[in-house]
């Protein structure tokens, strides 16, 4: 067992995966000979070292050392713990966890159920008792459709409400932010007279709220969640889980400031906008939202708090642009956000604007030029100069060569000229400096086996039934086992085996150790490997019980041992 997942529903699960068809659905691919390469998703580098090999269900990237199966893949690119990227993986093969299968610690299990409970407490309290907050909502025409979607509820006025509703689970209230442990160690509910947006992750748990104040001069206006084991700001968008919930990929996405912006496009027709949580946009924010759109809007205020937020988003997209995403801007009038406008100007005229958006890379030049006078040769030199940085920091490529031939435009300078005032970017990372793996029998008898599982049963004759002892060879005699035991074992399937385990480490690095054995001597290889080793077994079991022979002598049966091994070392006919 890997936790609480069955190895056979696991195994099931890698079975029904192509990693080619996984990876690629999250970055290029380009197929390369037996295997697919792409630039690397877990490190920035612009020479394409990630590998993807079909045939053993593997990557390994030669820049930054990141190596696995489908599920380590999942875990590592959408940041999922071990039993999500099953359970995202199961979803996407059509499969159902087997019911015995929490996918969820006990722990987790407890807080998530507990933060459901109270997003019904909160939602109760809107319906019955918040004829303050209902007027609010209607002011900013939010029906009742949207508030049920959004599932928004109320904190009544009081400071102990929460806190008497689940007086059972005060510990786990305070663990999830929702009371506060004032500085005389007593305790009050965190939010108070505020209308409540509950913060979804991908999968619909609920992980935080946001508050905002209705009562006149409360502050802050706005009162996320502090930092609790479900709910990290940085890490969420409000919104996006309803924007999965569409029966396909949308469009674009649309990228707003606050929440009622989005209950507000919500409303008028707009049901895939997203907001950040008071947190600049971040790379991880673009690396989930281009996992579900191939076009991303960032919807902000025209002043210069809203450009320079614009501004952040921009830099952090550049490393994607090669991915197929595309960026566009649209800022809003003097004193307006979305909720105003969309409510003033209505769904046509609203979307007329977000068809009319700024493609990033106008905002791109637009922005660094501002303050350049571009008619004077100085102008030109100091615009290539502020560009410089913004390309080096992206990935050789179509879109980073259009930006470079765009500035080439702007300052006249041809582009084989301009190319090498720029350079060729950031330089490749350096391979990870890993320990080389020192080169022994056992270590490549593993190696093969791991890489090319197919030759076991090419081999399995020559492999002696008890031979094989001593603690190192432990891990050759339990693949060894696990490949007698799997019917169909794939590279991904055999290192899956040791997750959780201290091998893992070691069996995924001989999993993609170039041992540089030609294809057609391997099985040979590996024979005269386990024949050797074999051997070695024999000579250390005769010099043991020759050196017992000169000391305590040897009884019977040790001496027919003794007598059996030595024949064994020059079969008859030999």
């Amino acid at each position: 067992m890997a936790g609480l997942i069955p190895d056979a529903f696991r195994d099931e699960v890698l079975s029904r995966t192509d990693i080619v068809e996984l990876i690629d659905s999250h970055v290029p691919l380009k197929k390369q000979g037996n295997s697919h390469t792409a630039c690397c998703p877990f490190h920035s580098e612009k020479t394409p070292s990630f590998n993807v090999i079909g045939k053993k269900q593997f990557y390994h990237c030669f820049g930054c050392g990141a190596s696995g199966n489908a599920i380590s893949f999942i875990m590592q690119h959408l940041g999922l713990g071990f039993r999500e990227a099953i359970e995202h993986l199961a979803q996407r093969a059509g499969l159902t966890l087997p019911d015995t299968v929490d996918t969820r610690t006990p722990k987790t299990s407890g807080l998530y159920a507990l933060m459901k409970t109270v997003c019904t407490f909160y939602q109760k309290q809107l319906r019955e008792s918040a004829d303050t907050a209902i007027a609010y909502l209607q002011r900013r025409g939010v029906s009742g459709e949207i508030a049920k979607r959004y599932q928004l509820g109320f904190a009544p006025e009081g400071w102990h409400l929460l806190e008497r509703a689940f007086a059972r689970q005060k510990k786990e209230l305070i663990e999830t932010g929702m009371l506060v442990v004032r500085d005389d160690g007593k305790t009050c509910d965190r939010y108070r007279q505020r209308i409540m947006f509950p913060i979804h992750d991908r999968q619909g748990r609920i992980t935080g709220f946001g508050g905002r104040a209705v009562a006149e001069g409360q502050k802050p206006k706005y009162l996320n969640s502090p930092e609790t084991p479900l709910f990290q700001k940085s890490r969420e968008l409000y919104g996006l889980y309803q924007v999965l919930q569409r029966p396909e990929m949308p469009e674009y996405i649309i990228v707003v400031e606050g929440y009622l912006d989005v209950l507000a496009l919500a409303q008028h027709g707009f049901d895939n906008a997203v907001a950040t949580l008071g947190t600049a946009t971040s790379t991880w924010h673009i690396q989930i939202l281009s996992r579900h759109t191939r076009r991303i809007i960032f919807c902000f205020d025209g002043d210069a708090a809203g450009r320079q937020a614009a501004w952040r988003a921009l830099e952090n997209s550049l490393a994607h642009l090669d991915t197929g995403l595309e960026i566009g801007f649209v800022f809003l009038p003097e004193g307006e956000d979305p909720d105003s406008l969309v409510r003033r100007e209505g769904f046509e005229a609203f979307g007329a604007r977000l068809r009319a958006f700024q493609a990033l890379n106008h905002f791109f030049f637009e922005t660094l030029s501002a303050d350049i006078d571009l008619s004077s040769l100085s102008g030109k030199a100091r615009l290539v100069h502020v560009v410089k940085p913004y390309l080096m920091k992206m990935p050789d490529g179509p879109y980073r060569q259009l930006l470079e031939d765009e500035l080439g435009r702007k300052t006249r300078i041809e582009g084989h000229r301009l190319h090498p005032m720029i350079g060729d970017g950031a330089e490749k990372p350096a391979p990870v400096t890993q320990k080389a793996i020192r080169r022994s029998p056992a270590r490549l008898a593993i190696a093969l086996l791991l890489q090319h599982p197919e030759i076991f049963a090419e081999c399995r004759e020559y492999i002696q039934e008890g031979s094989l002892q001593g603690n190192s060879l432990a891990l050759l005699r339990e693949l060894l086992d696990v490949l007698s035991h799997t019917p169909q074992p794939t590279t991904a399937s055999l290192v899956e085996h040791w997750r959780n385990t201290p091998w893992f480490d070691v069996v995924s690095r001989l999993a993609v150790w170039e041992h540089l054995v030609p294809q057609d001597a391997r099985a040979r290889e590996f024979i005269d490997i386990v024949q050797f080793l074999h051997k070695q077994d024999v000579e250390k079991n005769i010099q043991q019980l020759l050196v017992k022979s000169r000391t305590n002598g040897l009884d019977a049966t040790e001496r027919e041992t003794l007598q059996r091994l030595l024949r064994s070392r020059h079969p008859a006919g030999s």
